[in-house]
């Protein structure tokens, strides 16, 4: 079973990419900062890391970094709905630093699951 890194600050984000992931078979592991999500790849291999950008702690940027420093194999998709609000394409530099995928939020199932496939393939 394809196993995904929930990374969100927000546990009702956490919870809705749980249910689309669970629903088509994927095993869901979550974070709820980006401290907790270097903790939780310690030793443990997943093939997709889903990771927010806007977090307490640590971003989603410095993740990623952190994530590409130890594997260039796990894909990320980053997902942010904040760039617009702050006028910068902070899903454009999540990209420069390594991001596999980007998706701005709100997104439905559909997209998410979309760009799931296409990272990982189908659970």
């Amino acid at each position: 079973m394809k196993s995904v890194l929930v990374v969100d600050d927000d546990p009702s984000i956490r919870a809705l990419l749980r249910l689309y992931l669970e629903s088509a078979g994927y095993a869901v592991i979550e974070a709820a900062d980006g401290r907790r999500a270097i903790m939780a790849l310690d030793g443990q291999a997943v093939d997709l890391v889903v990771l927010d950008i806007f977090m307490p702690e640590m971003d989603g940027l410095e993740v990623l970094q952190v994530l590409r420093d130890h594997s260039k194999s796990c894909k990320v998709m980053a997902i942010s709905g904040g760039s617009a609000k702050i006028g910068m394409d902070l899903l454009g530099h999540a990209t420069i630093f390594g991001a596999d995928a980007v998706l701005e939020k709100p997104f439905g199932e559909t997209m998410l699951l979309g760009k799931v496939t296409a990272l990982i393939g189908p659970a």
